[in-house]
């Protein structure tokens, strides 16, 4: 799927784009996902497992994105930079397809300047506009104070927890919550 590119304003006061990247931003998207993962312990991949991706795979992977009319992956630009992304992939099964999920990640130097929110009003005006589309459904990891502030904010709750889901490198075990938003 493919939307128009939506311009907004920072806090700081640049100005920023949400838009769909292109086969041409595949290397800028891999560098900006190395550095997530790098950030912070609360995305799934570890910066090892990142490293694997090659630059064809993120390819396929945007224009698999592209050429989907159940999934949306958009990016942030700031200052020609790639600040972060964010993916909403709606259901398609007859039992399912009221659902839709969420992933997220943005570039620590960015954070606090509202790109999350903005990209969070995207998906859900998208999925408000999907025909029979009722929740949006995220994870979070136990942990992450900023990223579930952010989405209760943004009017998910927590409906459940994995217990011991996510192992740290270290061997630290930590809980997995799936938040919901009805729309």
């Amino acid at each position: 799927m493919v939307v128009d590119p939506i311009p907004f304003r920072l806090k700081d006061g640049r100005e920023a784009v949400l838009r769909c990247p292109s086969p041409e931003d595949a290397e800028a998207f891999l560098e900006n996902y190395r550095v997530c993962v790098g950030e912070t312990p609360y995305l799934n991949l570890t910066p090892e497992e990142a490293d694997r991706f090659t630059l064809e795979e993120e390819r396929r992977f945007i224009e698999g994105f592209g050429s989907s009319p159940d999934k949306l992956l958009l990016c942030c630009i700031v200052d020609g930079v790639l600040a972060g992304s964010c993916d909403i992939v709606f259901q398609t099964n007859l039992k399912t397809r009221h659902r839709g999920g969420v992933g997220i990640a943005i570039r620590r130097r960015f954070w606090g300047l509202g790109i999350g929110t903005a990209m969070f009003h995207a998906v859900i005006e998208l999925a408000r506009s999907r025909e029979g589309v009722a929740q949006l459904e995220l994870e979070f990891i136990e942990g992450n104070a900023r990223a579930r502030a952010l989405y209760e904010k943004m009017g998910f709750r927590v409906c459940a927890v994995l217990p011991d889901a996510i192992r740290l490198s270290d061997g630290t075990l930590l809980n997995e919550y799936k938040m919901i938003r009805k729309l």
